[in-house]
């Protein structure tokens, strides 16, 4: 069995919690070099997760190591330019989401890519998860008829409270080419093109809700520093597939707590709600299907995993296949994430473009 090698770029929060011990955790996976801006953040990687090189240039690190995939969790900012430098040398590529910040960006990705017979993989996991995967079918099989509509709560109250440590600013989320779209958005702009397809047309109105901000309850070196929100925090878009078929999602840093289904799909034969993990119930509405009522819809375990997007790019390359995790689909949702906020500025929909 092939043992693939693995150098990873951006050492922050995600990448501690998740990525390094679940890569280094794998079979046929060697992490075998990590690179980040902040050389503690480097050496700490390096000590608790036995990385044997260790960068803050990556073109040093893409010159002095051989390997076979990059893993980008680095700053949403930084992606578009890591993973064109990595597949111009030849590497596959998983990349955090999104991909790149421009239609134009993610194209130029894809071309490179196919140029040099390598395969990209593009966060976010949920079209790899089986409760996501299991939606999606239910839908297609007509299990509740025609879909009127869906709502999706992709927010939080914002990264400062629990993205945070020492050696980590959480003010980068709040400036340009970051924020809850590209953040949180994203999230379910992926679950909801997934499971409905593409979109045809975004409405958007966004806001600063909050004008300053500050980390509360991380005991670090920034705790209670405010610093100023540079692009709008909440955002709320409705997206048109076609034939009648909407959806509603909120994406925003402004919801510090939620009760109720984060997902619901209304169709013409009944209804299905989604609660985090496993939880899920359908709701009979058509006489002809049996007893008007709610009932728990079967659902299969979720073994929820971060870098499961890197197993399946490993997979899709023995496998000479396309990984689940399309950089196609990662596009059309950067297009729905670009337009959005022109939507929001000109008071107008927009026309969609891209498909997969």
């Amino acid at each position: 069995m092939k043992t693939w090698k693995v150098a990873l770029v951006g050492a922050g929060t995600i990448a501690k919690d998740h990525y390094m011990p679940q890569i280094q955790a794998m079979e046929n996976a060697e992490l075998v070099a990590v690179m980040d801006t902040v050389p503690e953040a480097v050496t700490y990687a390096q000590k608790e997760f036995d990385i044997p090189k260790g960068y803050t240039c990556l073109d040093k690190m893409l010159d002095e190591v051989e390997f076979d995939i990059l893993a980008d969790i680095a700053a949403i900012q930084a992606h578009y330019e890591i993973n064109l430098k990595a597949l111009q040398t030849g590497k596959h590529i998983y990349t955090q989401k999104p991909m790149a910040l421009t239609v134009e960006q993610a194209t130029e990705l894809i071309e490179t890519a196919r140029a040099n017979n390598v395969k990209i993989s593009a966060s976010p996991i949920h079209m790899l998860r089986p409760t996501v995967q299991a939606t999606r079918d239910y839908v297609r099989d007509g299990l509740i008829g025609k879909v009127h509509f869906a709502t999706m709560r992709s927010s939080h109250g914002g990264p400062e409270y629990f993205q945070t440590s020492r050696l980590t600013d959480a003010s980068w989320f709040y400036k340009p080419g970051a924020g809850p779209i590209y953040d949180l958005g994203v999230h379910g702009l992926h679950q909801l093109t997934g499971i409905l397809g593409p979109a045809r047309r975004v409405t958007c109105f966004s806001g600063i809700s909050e004008p300053m901000r500050m980390a509360l309850g991380c005991c670090g070196d920034f705790e209670r520093v405010p610093f100023p929100v540079e692009i709008p925090d909440t955002v709320l878009m409705l997206l048109d597939f076609g034939d009648s078929t909407f959806a509603f999602l909120d994406c925003t840093f402004c919801v510090k707590s939620a009760k109720g289904p984060g997902t619901q799909i209304f169709g013409s034969r009944g209804t299905i709600a989604l609660e985090r993990g496993e939880d899920a119930s359908f709701f009979r509405g058509h006489p002809d299907d049996g007893e008007r009522g709610w009932y728990p819809l079967e659902m299969p375990p979720e073994p929820r995993f971060q870098s499961i997007g890197i197993k399946d790019l490993i997979d899709a390359i023995e496998e000479d296949r396309a990984p689940v995790l399309s950089a196609e689909q990662a596009r059309h949702v950067i297009e729905i994430m670009v337009k959005a906020p022109i939507s929001a500025k000109e008071g107008c929909a927009m026309e969609l473009e891209t498909t997969f």
